[in-house]
């Protein structure tokens, strides 16, 4: 993964509280539940949205990666990134997911 752990839960905490202040998050807490344990659940669910997007793309460079290594010669520099963008954005557009 790209992003430590650590900060994917402090951009989860973030994105929470800027969607909450800004009223964008419909949200009961369970009776008898403090306030602070609901906040803990719904950040624990924008982190594993996050992790599983990340991983997501992870499977998808991968797969790029094996798709680079069948060309005939070695591709470096400029020309890689340009073939690695153009595979990735295909591989993501047949699989279903957007970038």
């Amino acid at each position: 993964m790209r992003l430590t752990e650590d900060k994917v839960r402090r951009i989860a905490e973030r994105l929470h509280d800027e969607l909450a202040e800004r009223g964008l998050l419909a949200y009961r807490d369970q009776p008898g539940q403090r306030p602070s344990d609901g906040r803990a659940l719904r950040v624990k669910a924008i982190y594993d949205a996050i992790v599983a997007d990340l991983k997501i793309e992870e499977e998808i460079d991968a797969e790029v990666e094996r798709i680079l290594a069948t060309y005939s010669r070695e591709i470096k520099g400029t020309e890689r990134d340009i073939l690695f963008r153009k595979h990735k954005e295909e591989v993501a557009r047949k699989r279903g997911y957007i970038l």
